[in-house]
């Protein structure tokens, strides 16, 4: 299983440097046709999101977490977000979708 990162180039760019494959999106709605032509590729475990193009596509995330569960969609903060206090049980029942 492979692993995908969605974002900007900056933010494809930091993952290609750790060897994950990248894909580079402008806007939430060409990242939303990114992940639904994704989630069809078997190979694909984990899909990494930029948080800054998803604000807009949150709920159509949420519902394609709830219809297929694999590949599991992270959103991960950019790093032009800024550091701040992250409630990591709130994010794993989003994650989880609990």
């Amino acid at each position: 299983m492979r692993a995908v990162a969605v974002g900007s180039r900056s933010f494809v760019l930091g993952f290609r440097l750790a060897g994950v494959r990248g894909v580079e999106v402008t806007n939430a709605n060409e990242a939303l046709s990114t992940v639904n032509r994704l989630m069809n590729d078997p190979e694909i475990g984990l899909i990494i999101l930029s948080e800054e193009l998803t604000s807009e596509i949150r709920n159509e995330i949420n519902e394609i977490r709830t219809k297929k569960p694999m590949p599991l969609i992270y959103v991960l903060p950019s790093s032009s977000t800024g550091a701040r206090d992250m409630d990591y049980r709130s994010l794993l029942r989003q994650v989880l979708g609990i």
